[in-house]
């Protein structure tokens, strides 16, 4: 028998409203099905001020909102029945301390824990932690792409980063036996990041394409024109080795020979080994950092372990830094790790430069792209993928890169400098070493840079 006495709302912002069938309930347009659809919350004759139906954090408003309007609302695609199953959000805590446990052991880098914590928090958080991992489908997964690309507006590396850091979670459950891995539906498929397909991509959302951009020679020296000692160094760097921000913040100088110019790096991402040739501009431009008053300092104190870029305060340019939030639980405080900040002078102080200079689509990481866009002119792969500390792929693996000779270095590394400059003879000459502002041009170094 239908209701006609309906309860006043709780307040004039209550979004749920009472039904004549007993219950609180809110109607939600559907845009795939073109119709509005009533999701109900509970009965309101013993919860006539709505906060169970609003808060509850299984079947209230709050708890599935997103859900509901992404349409995969767990009440409406599998009805929560009891079970034993592991939550999304008891997995997401054993996967979140397994993975800082791997930091630990050095395993991991601190800023991948820090991506893991984002993206597992925001793909259980849109899911429901309530939700058992058992009872996930298809529709999960597509509804969960469609908001990466309608609310998040993420590109096609960021999607596909994204989905192997969810896949990474859900195998971790289901490798340790506590539940059998979902399908997770074609919606789901890692989204194609060929050149093509980015651009392609980017045409259709009127996105500037920068995919295929590298500097010039001439815009390197604008850039040089305005840079400290420090990060005329590094963009020096950038060019010659293909360092990224994270590699020459870690760079020491037992690394580097500076009279044979034989660089020896580990890739930290990877571990994979790297070997460069530094240009002379390169070793004069790291003389030069070697001298700074605060530089002498660090390597006075640790020798040739000392990093080679530091700051006046002796901290790295790049640095990762764990984020806290104090837990009360009864009379004990406790600290729950929440994220990861990561401090990256180098790309912003570069992007400043760029936007001073006004050269566009710049970013440090560019330097790296130049670097294997002018390295493949010296049709040496073993070589360039050794310099670039990329692991070797299928029939790759058998052409050890222990057989690359330094001399084959060599020849790439002055490709990428005959590239940028189209000259062979005048790296070492006093013309061009005033051009790129390594000496003095009759004015003394800034007096910031000491």
């Amino acid at each position: 028998m239908a209701v006609r006495n309906l309860p006043p709302l709780p307040y004039s912002q209550f979004p749920l409203r009472p039904h004549q069938n007993g219950q609180w309930y809110k109607s939600v347009w559907n845009r795939l099905l073109r119709k509005s659809q009533q999701f109900y919350f509970g009965a309101w004759q013993n919860d006539l001020k709505g906060d169970r139906a609003l808060k509850d954090p299984q079947a209230g408003w709050l708890a599935r909102k997103d859900a509901i309007h992404a349409g995969v609302d767990n009440l409406r695609v599998g009805p929560l029945v009891p079970t034993d199953d592991l939550t999304l959000g008891e997995l997401m805590a054993r996967f979140l301390v397994h993975k800082r446990n791997q930091v630990r052991a050095g395993e991991l880098s601190l800023r991948t824990l820090g991506d893991y914590i984002v993206e597992v928090q925001n793909f259980v958080g849109f899911q429901n932690p309530g939700t058992p991992a058992s009872l996930l489908k298809t529709e999960h997964f597509s509804a969960y792409v469609r908001d990466l690309v309608e609310r998040r507006k993420l590109g096609r590396h960021a999607r596909k980063r994204v989905r192997a850091y969810v896949n990474a979670f859900l195998h971790y459950g289901s490798g340790n036996g506590w539940f059998a891995m979902p399908a997770t539906g074609i919606d789901w498929k890692a989204p194609s990041t060929d050149a093509d397909s980015i651009r392609l991509a980017k045409a259709r959302s009127g996105i500037p394409d920068h995919s295929e951009r590298i500097f010039t020679g001439a815009e390197i020296d604008m850039l040089m024109s305005i840079a400290t000692p420090t990060f005329r160094a590094m963009i020096l760097l950038g060019l010659n080795c293909g360092l990224g921000p994270a590699d020459i913040a870690r760079l020491r100088w037992r690394m580097m020979d500076m009279d044979t110019g034989k660089l020896t790096f580990p890739r930290p991402k990877t571990g994979v080994k790297r070997i460069g040739y530094l240009w002379k501009k390169t070793r004069r431009a790291l003389s030069r950092v070697a001298g700074l008053k605060h530089n002498q300092a660090a390597i006075d104190v640790s020798g040739s372990q000392a990093l080679v870029f530091v700051t006046r305060n002796g901290h790295s340019y790049y640095r990762d830094e764990e984020k806290h939030q104090k837990i009360v639980c009864g009379d004990v405080t406790t600290l729950k790790l929440t994220g990861v900040k990561t401090q990256n002078s180098i790309s912003n102080t570069f992007y400043r430069m760029c936007r001073e200079t006004e050269i566009s689509g710049g970013s440090f990481y560019r330097c790296r792209h130049t670097f294997r866009t002018l390295a493949a002119g010296a049709r040496d792969r073993e070589a360039v993928d050794l310099m670039m500390g990329h692991a070797a792929q299928g029939m790759a693996r058998v052409y050890d890169h222990s057989q690359v000779s330094f001399v084959r270095i060599k020849r790439v590394a002055k490709k990428i400098h005959i590239g940028l400059w189209d000259i062979k003879s005048k790296e070492g000459t006093t013309q061009e070493r005033l051009r790129l502002g390594e000496i003095a041009s009759g004015e003394e170094e800034r007096k910031d840079d000491r």
